[in-house]
């Protein structure tokens, strides 16, 4: 065994009974579902386990990562595939617990590189969310059925107007790379640049335009990447909005696609042609980086940033799990960062493919405290490596790493790297911070409140509504039996039974109260407001049905009490 006493020693402490040494437990939980081919076996060396840890709770989860992490001891989360195995041979049965454990990973695909069996583990969670989800219909993460209601609408996954997708774009490109403008590369920005983190766009057109490239933008025909709901496994959706953004760039007279969103990038990149292949489209479209072609112009000596003095400052890099690990694009960011005059650059102690995951999108949609730990970490690197300014290029990276900032109140500054770059050209941009708080505030409310205790405390506040909507004549009946000592007790056991026949009869009647309820508690922006009569009673209809069983027990006491009182 490689942990040496005072390592078994500090598990024991922290884990107690949530640990074991035991050799045949260690083989069971390291043991894969595919035997491991006897040739191979030489170059993976030894696959057993030396403990066996089951953290449970987020905490305890962060404390090993944390503690493995500095002991540079590595971690093999083999309890999924254990977990595969058992269902296998019908031990286990899928229930929506099991099913959110394997949606909330990140696909950060770090397990890809570290598996010691070298097994396929983000491919296999991908094709998992496409069978649970699109083709058992399980139940996906709320958020997501939000996100996909508002694409179906507007093509975004921030419920923004289609009509506004291209406010961002600076006037005076109009002309030179707008939509009127035919070329055969396209600038792609994606949904959280043009709506959220508007500076990422403008800096990304301005820097392309400073370097020579000549490129046009689709403007309002832009829709999402699609990526959420891709890994939401809403895959019908998917296939719709990826042909839908095929035929926008080949209409536009393009073969090559250059995104600042890493997200966007791996779908042009790498998904979006195997889909096409299985679809039968044909697809001949290239994708490209913007630091990518950035990096090339500086190379070449075409393009250079300005000589002139600036205030020195110390930046460090913060490799995306997208663009990084999963398209292999790690040197071109450095190259434009080391490229600016009177910038410092160093390295956090992870990076390039051993960079960690700042713990957004399924995570931050899910788990947001979990996520803004996971932040923390990731910015604490920051920190030790003596950095003032944490350079990004993700849209979700940034806004995930500003809000676990805030919350964590560590002293380090996040900037877009395209921000950063033509900031040094002499361009200034406006603050996403307020706007990246302000939809935070939007996006933690609506997490909290599409669960079944969310849902149970909006539906406390509508009792009235609620007994006056149901249907043949049960509310008078429930009123009358409330006068009655005990016999609405005698009537509990049959709410899980009445329920779930009653509520979609009574959602449509009781909906105009439900939406001023939820505008009363989510400062939602009026352009999201005013879409809510429309997407709110998609969403319901969609998740009601998976989560009715949770929410009954929820409210049936509570709605019991309220008749009590009258």
């Amino acid at each position: 065994m490689s942990l040496n006493l005072e390592k078994q020693n500090y598990l024991r402490e922290k884990f107690q009974n949530h640990l074991t040494f035991d050799p045949i437990e260690r083989k069971l939980y390291g043991h894969d579902i595919a035997a491991i081919p006897n040739l191979v076996k030489p170059l993976i060396g030894n696959t057993t386990p030396d403990a066996v840890v089951q953290p449970e709770t987020e905490d305890e989860l962060i404390e090993l990562v944390n503690w493995a992490r500095m002991k540079k001891i590595p971690l093999t989360p083999r309890g999924k595939w254990y977990w595969l195995r058992e269902y296998m041979e019908g031990r286990a049965e899928w229930d929506q617990k099991v099913v959110d454990t394997f949606l909330v990973c990140t696909t950060c695909e770090m397990c890809d590189r570290r598996c010691s069996a070298a097994l396929p583990i983000e491919p296999s969670w991908m094709k998992l969310r496409g069978k649970l989800i699109n083709e058992e219909k399980r139940m996906t993460f709320p958020p997501f059925v939000m996100m996909a209601e508002a694409l179906r609408a507007e093509g975004d996954i921030w419920a923004g107007y289609r009509k506004d997708r291209a406010a961002w774009f600076p006037e005076d490109l109009l002309e030179k790379h707008g939509p009127r403008h035919r070329s055969k590369n396209v600038y792609f920005a994606g949904c959280t640049a043009s709506y959220v983190e508007k500076d990422i766009g403008m800096a990304s057109v301005r820097l392309l335009d400073k370097a020579g490239v000549d490129f046009t933008y689709l403007g309002e025909k832009e829709n999402c990447c699609a990526t959420p709901v891709l890994v939401a496994g809403k895959w019908d959706l998917f296939a719709q909005t990826m042909k839908k953004n095929i035929a926008a760039v080949k209409a536009a007279g393009a073969d090559t696609v250059i995104s600042s969103c890493p997200a966007c990038d791996m779908m042009w990149r790498q998904v979006y042609p195997g889909w096409a292949k299985k679809l039968g489209i044909e697809y001949g479209i290239t994708a490209k980086h913007y630091s990518e072609i950035v990096s090339e112009k500086l190379k070449s000596g075409e393009f250079s940033f300005p000589a002139k003095a600036g205030k020195p400052v110390t930046v460090t890099w913060h490799d995306s799990c997208h663009l990084g690990r999963a398209s292999g694009v790690y040197e071109p960011p450095r190259d434009v960062i080391k490229a600016i005059p009177n910038v410092k650059f160093v390295e956090m102690s992870s990076n390039h493919e051993k960079a960690h995951c700042c713990g957004s999108v399924l995570t931050l949609i899910k788990e947001p405290d979990v996520a803004a730990k996971i932040g923390k970490i990731r910015l604490d690197e920051a920190v030790e490596a003596g950095a003032e300014k944490v350079l990004a290029l993700c849209p979700c990276c940034q806004f995930q790493l500003r809000v676990s900032r805030d919350k964590k109140n560590v002293p380090v500054e996040v900037v877009d790297l395209a921000r950063f770059a033509a900031s040094s050209l002499g361009y200034e941009f406006p603050d996403p911070n307020p706007e990246v708080q302000a939809q935070w505030a939007v996006f933690e409310a609506f997490v909290a409140l599409m669960t079944p205790q969310g849902f149970a405390g909006l539906m406390g506040t509508m009792f009235p509504e609620l007994i006056e909507a149901m249907p043949f004549g049960m509310g008078k009946m429930m009123r009358k039996m409330g006068k009655v000592p005990g016999a609405l007790t005698l009537m509990k056991p049959i709410f899980p039974v009445l329920f779930p026949i009653l509520l979609p009869m009574m959602m449509p009647k009781v909906m105009p109260v439900m939406l001023e309820r939820v505008k009363q508690r989510i400062p939602m922006p009026d352009y999201m407001a005013e879409q809510m009569p429309e997407l709110m009673p998609k969403v319901m209809d969609n998740l009601m049905p998976h989560m009715i069983n949770d929410l009954v027990p929820l409210v049936t006491q509570p709605m019991i009490d309220h008749l009590k009182k009258r």
